[in-house]
């Protein structure tokens, strides 16, 4: 049964740990290849690496857990990490030899969109991708409920909720 724009948002915990990030992406371009979105190899690599820098930014700065939820809005798909930080995030100024710092600017410079903002369990880091229409003039949005029993689901109201501040 197709799917509305906004409808039935996706979320899953990402552990506390760096070593977690390589499969948040992969749940990520997985959710949005199970929408049915018309994602070409340059976007598939844009939604892996800026989820890597959300995500990796998040555990990072927090050493706590971070919920990921994937949401196809009708005209962009959207991510967004919440974490236990309420400090919102910004680009740094990363010197010449830094081997961090850069990650924001990546996002700011690949995402349609994207930001930060604070919430209950502290702040909502987002990006959105512009998915253009397949070539039926349309985006096929669908998934079966198989599909979403496989990706064990969190409902995004309960997300904030779930996590938890663990001291480093």
């Amino acid at each position: 049964m197709p799917r509305l724009p906004g409808d039935s948002p996706y979320a899953f915990t990402v552990l506390p740990s760096v070593a977690a990030v390589p499969a948040a992406r992969e749940r990520v371009v997985n959710r949005a290849q199970r929408l049915g979105l018309a994602l070409d190899a340059e976007l598939t690599n844009d939604l892996r690496l800026l989820t890597g820098e959300v995500v990796a930014n998040s555990v990072t700065h927090t050493q706590a857990a971070c919920v990921v939820s994937v949401q196809w809005t009708g005209e962009r798909l959207r991510v967004e990490v919440t974490d236990v930080d309420p400090t919102l995030v910004r680009p740094s100024q990363a010197e010449a030899m830094d081997v961090s710092g850069r990650g924001l600017f990546l996002v700011d410079a690949l995402a349609t969109e994207w930001g930060s903002q604070p919430c209950t369990a502290g702040k909502k880091t987002w990006f959105e991708l512009a998915v253009p229409p397949s070539s039926e003039g349309t985006v096929a949005v669908t998934a079966s409920h198989a599909d979403a029993a496989a990706e064990e689901p969190v409902p995004i109201i309960c997300a904030p909720a779930q996590i938890e501040h663990q001291a480093a």
